[in-house]
């Protein structure tokens, strides 16, 4: 089968790409509104892209109730943010903050979850998360005339859960037990974890 990207809607060339382009990691970005509360949501467009700097992006794309996120807004004003990985048992948490509440609700009160802060960027990330990230804005790209846009941040501070870090200094990824997305409604957790044999002289 080939199909013409042109020849969709939005809505079925999103669903397509969204069901094959899995799992996708989950950024929980947390900003702060201009009345000067919280607003927390995930989004699932979004990896790293540098490690020297430390740069990751994020993926924002217009719905018709709301053609710019309010997470974006805040992004765009402050130039500031937080993004927190989300594992197992915030399941739940998570989704309930991606729900559409007006701007300046706060998803920290809706939720149950706590604002925590750091000590550089004033956007709370979620105290109860593994690994949270501090992040200033680095660029931001529009994509297109349709209102996508995706931002570069750089990482400036990591907070992570100290029974998460292996002997190497790196995150043992059974302990962290991430969330991913994948289509529709559906999530995945890390299941089987080897090393192809080409990578097998490489440390676990």
């Amino acid at each position: 089968m080939h199909i013409d990207p042109d020849s969709l809607s939005p809505g079925r060339r999103y669903f397509l790409m969204i069901s094959a382009i899995v799992p996708r990691p989950i950024a929980w970005v947390g900003t702060n509104n201009e009345q000067g509360g919280h607003n927390l949501a995930p989004f699932s467009f979004f990896n790293a892209f540098s490690a020297t700097p430390p740069v990751i992006g994020i993926g924002f794309s217009p719905i018709e109730s709301k053609p710019m996120k309010d997470s974006l807004a805040n992004i765009r004003r402050t130039g500031e943010l937080t993004v927190s990985i989300a594992d197992l048992s915030l399941g739940d948490s998570l989704y309930e903050s991606s729900a559409e509440l007006p701007y300046g609700a706060d998803e920290f009160e809706a939720t149950g979850l706590t604002p925590a802060f750091g000590s550089i960027v004033a956007a709370p990330f979620v105290l109860e998360a593994p690994v949270s990230f501090e992040c200033r804005l680095r660029q931001l790209i529009e994509i297109g005339d349709a209102g996508s846009v995706m931002i570069l941040a750089d990482i400036l501070m990591f907070h992570i859960r100290d029974t998460l870090i292996d002997a190497r200094g790196t995150i043992d990824p059974h302990r962290l037990q991430p969330l991913a997305r994948m289509g529709g409604g559906r999530f995945a957790s890390l299941g089987r974890i080897f090393k192809l044999p080409s990578y097998e002289q490489l440390p676990d």
